[in-house]
């Protein structure tokens, strides 16, 4: 049986409710009070106006708002495309019009199952656009930063607002499944059971994914490359695109996309190229044996002055020396750094360098040499000089000692004379001959 209090609630509610809309039947035809479908007519009515109503204002407060933000925007000197910005307040006027709805449902009087039906539907819309519209404040967030990260000369913000737009839109959807499934009175504490008793499972699953997060931490914190970076990882060798929290993205040299996971720059070797102050440069001068001496001297010290009078060469540590007698060249040593912020940068300056080089070699009349060979033809009949004691007994051997002598006191300055060692600016760990520096 019903409670007799119950039984007076409801009596008390239908005449509170018969009063409410006394109004309504004076001004209204008496059709309008049928109940031919669930609800009387005049509150379908009712609730088509309301629908009608809150489209409206979706409108309204989307237009409001991009005047205001374009020009708030437009203060820090940012814009943005109206259109772009309309999509990313949609969310704030579809929430206004379900607040709007959840205020005047009750007004309309109906019955407590439609009530409750249309409140939840409401309420679910609310929610949901709620949390659309942190998610999409990301978005916005995420241009601003973006904008002011371009106006930087550092690279590591480039990297970093992506990680924190991904982050904060993983904790806005994590946080928004439970906020709409507390709104709609939905249990979930039976599924966090259920995930607790799979956690192992889950784990051993996500164990390269767990991996891959540490990796970008590890991106993050350590910094071994920033985007735009020129690297070699492994077998991985080109200029870093994007990184990601599972994976960082590098575009090779013949620009295809190679995807690099995370997890694996936890125990890889990552050689950054990018951040180099200087660029090595070494090669050889092959000139001809039939160079004089003085001349090989002169075009030396000329190589230098033209390292000292670029403006992108290294000053304070460079190389320029006869250094080998190959098959068919006397070698010159060029050993050289460019101060340069990019490859291409650096391709210009060894061109404009070697140009010189062979302009100066010009006006020398030093003539480079290329794979030649020289054949010599003797009579059988002739002395060889190895025969006898021409090595020992010779009287000429002593004036070739005389010779060498008097040519080694003329290169040293006089008799005796030792030169110190090669000034440089440089410390003993860089020179230290072949191993110094990077290609």
């Amino acid at each position: 049986m019903q409670n007799p209090s119950a039984i007076t609630r409801n009596v008390v509610a239908q005449l509170d409710q018969a009063t409410r809309f006394e109004w309504l039947r004076r001004i209204l035809p008496d059709f309008m009070f049928d109940a031919p479908v669930l609800l009387m007519n005049w509150q379908w009515v009712a609730i088509g106006i309301v629908l009608f109503v809150g489209v409206v204002l979706d409108r309204t407060v989307v237009f409001a708002l991009v005047r205001v933000i374009r020009r708030l925007l437009h203060g820090v000197d940012l814009d943005m495309n109206p259109k772009t910005l309309r999509g990313l307040l949609r969310p704030v006027g579809i929430l206004a019009m379900a607040l709007f709805w959840l205020a005047i449902l009750p007004a309309i009087g109906l019955h407590r199952g439609a009530h409750d039906v249309l409140k939840i539907a409401a309420t679910f819309v609310a929610a949901t656009a709620g949390v659309w519209g942190l998610y999409r404040l990301v978005d916005i967030a995420t241009e601003f930063l973006h904008a002011r990260a371009s106006r930087t000369e550092s690279r590591y913000d480039d990297l970093l607002v992506p990680l924190i737009s991904k982050t904060a839109k993983i904790f806005i959807l994590a946080f928004g499944l439970v906020f709409v499934a507390g709104n709609l009175d939905i249990d979930i504490s039976s599924l966090l059971a259920g995930l607790g008793l799979g956690g192992l499972a889950f784990a051993l699953a996500a164990k390269d994914t767990v991996s891959n997060l540490f990796g970008t931490l590890t991106i993050v914190l350590d910094r071994p490359f920033q985007v735009g970076d020129w690297v070699v990882i492994g077998d991985t060798e080109g200029t870093v695109e994007k990184v990601g929290f599972r994976s960082s993205r590098v575009r090779t040299f013949y620009n295809s996309l190679i995807t690099v996971p995370n997890g694996t720059l936890l125990t890889a070797t990552v050689d950054n190229l990018g951040v180099r102050r200087y660029r090595r440069f070494k090669t050889n001068l092959s000139l001809t044996y039939d160079t004089p001496p003085d001349t090989i001297d002169a075009f030396c010290e000329g190589v230098r002055e033209l390292i000292r009078q670029h403006p992108y060469t290294r000053k304070d540590y460079f190389h320029v020396y006869l250094n080998g007698m190959a098959a068919s060249s006397l070698d010159v040593l060029l050993y050289t750094f460019f101060e340069v912020p990019d490859w291409a940068t650096e391709l210009r300056e060894r061109h404009r360098l070697i140009g010189d080089i062979l302009r100066l070699a010009d006006r020398l009349g030093v003539s480079f040499a290329f794979p030649t060979q020289t054949l010599h033809l003797t009579r059988a009949d002739a002395p060889n000089p190895m025969d006898g004691d021409s090595m020992n007994g010779d009287p000429g051997s002593g004036d070739a000692r005389r010779a060498a002598r008097a040519i080694a006191e003329a290169g040293l300055g006089g008799a005796g004379v030792v030169p110190p060692p090669v000034a440089s600016q440089v410390s003993a760990k860089e020179n230290r001959g072949e191993s110094g520096g990077g290609e």
